[in-house]
């Protein structure tokens, strides 16, 4: 599975064609994609129109979803600190994406260069072809 970040799906609505709306095209069909709360709430917001937000929150709840847990947001703490121990500080937001990934053994779909600080993270590379 892979964890869809924002900055993919934002790209997917909005440029057709582009390698993000190509690749998460097939990442759907084959119910590889997922979604995290986050996420969720993240392209709800962008929503330009009541009836835009209902087609929106309809196609994201098809899509396989990823919850965190108390422990999740120990495991957040925890890469913060390590993070912060080394000069790097990432938005909490980011370390829940990562800290899931991480938990469940799924990649990260994302253009934000900053995941690639998180140890651990693997990182969704698109298909070339």
């Amino acid at each position: 599975m892979v964890i869809v970040d924002t900055s993919v799906w934002v790209q997917f609505l909005r440029v057709k064609g582009s390698l993000e709306h190509l690749e998460l095209d097939r990442l759907l069909v084959r119910g590889q994609a997922a979604v995290v709360g986050v996420v969720l709430a993240e392209v709800l917001q962008g929503a330009r129109s009541q009836q835009e937000f209902e087609g929106l929150r309809q196609r994201l709840w098809a899509v396989p979803y990823v919850g965190e847990t108390r422990e999740t947001w120990v495991h957040v703490g925890s890469l913060s600190y390590q993070l912060r121990q080394q000069g790097l500080a990432l938005a909490p937001v980011d370390l829940l994406i990562a800290a899931l990934a991480l938990e469940h053994g799924h990649e990260v779909y994302t253009l934000d260069e900053h995941f690639q600080r998180v140890p651990g993270v693997k990182l969704h590379q698109p298909a070339t072809s």
